[in-house]
């Protein structure tokens, strides 16, 4: 049975995708700040704050002790919320988006390739944005963390290739969440213009492309973005 690690499934794609996993029979490792809202018995959660270390570090020693190995780790943090341009940008509030986005992708990436290099084996997916691509006014201290998260992951992939490991990255076009709703339907109208396909996408829809990178047959590809609703 697979075992695979998801971070942030309390909502969104972190939720949407550990339901995904549990329904084709694997073993499925969540966490989030909050108590779980998923129930299953191959669901085990643990409340980690992703920008912590000591944190991280212990939810990556309890997993490994409990279940003896990872077979993938989906990377889904961040820190969605309504910014400022780069003058009313505060510095705390910059620092707040690296922490939540670029530092907590490090540190669970870290801790868990750490244990995929030694039994030889992973896959990595890393979820970033297609802000990364926009260039969206107010989104300096977002766009700028997850087009981090690309360079970090294509490195990462790099490094432990020669171990069995993959690393790759989902990033999402516009996608229909709680999140994306508090930015208001002008704003969601402008980023849908910029893309191909110019509709929502829905959390579940971002799974079978999770999926796809998460195969043991995939293991040629390595250091890839993919882009869903390719943007003009």
């Amino acid at each position: 049975m697979p075992v695979i690690v998801i971070s942030g499934t309390s909502r969104g794609i972190g939720y949407a995708a550990a339901n995904y996993f549990l329904a084709r029979d694997f073993s499925v490792i969540g966490c989030s700040r909050g108590q779980p809202l998923i129930k299953h018995s191959k669901y085990s959660h643990y409340q980690v704050d992703t920008s912590k270390e000591e944190e991280v570090r212990r939810w990556a020693r309890e997993v490994k002790k409990k279940f003896g190995r990872i077979d993938i780790i989906v990377c889904n943090v961040g820190l969605v919320n309504l910014g400022s341009v780069v003058g009313a940008t505060s510095l705390m509030e910059f620092k707040g988006f690296i922490d939540a986005i670029l530092i907590s992708t490090f540190l669970v990436c870290r801790e868990f390739a750490k244990i995929m290099t030694l039994q030889g084996y992973g896959r990595i997916i890393n979820i970033t944005s297609i802000h990364s691509e926009l260039h969206t006014p107010g989104t300096c201290a977002y766009s700028s963390a997850k087009m981090a998260v690309v360079e970090f992951t294509k490195v990462l992939a790099k490094e432990v290739a020669r171990y069995g490991v993959t690393c790759n990255i989902v990033s999402p076009s516009l996608v229909n969440t709680q999140s994306a709703s508090a930015f208001g339907e002008e704003w969601a109208k402008n980023i849908l213009s910029a893309q191909t396909i110019q509709r929502k996408i829905e959390p579940d829809e971002l799974c079978s492309i999770i999926e796809f990178f998460a195969k043991p047959e995939s293991s040629l590809l390595t250091g890839q973005i993919l882009h869903t609703c390719y943007v003009n």
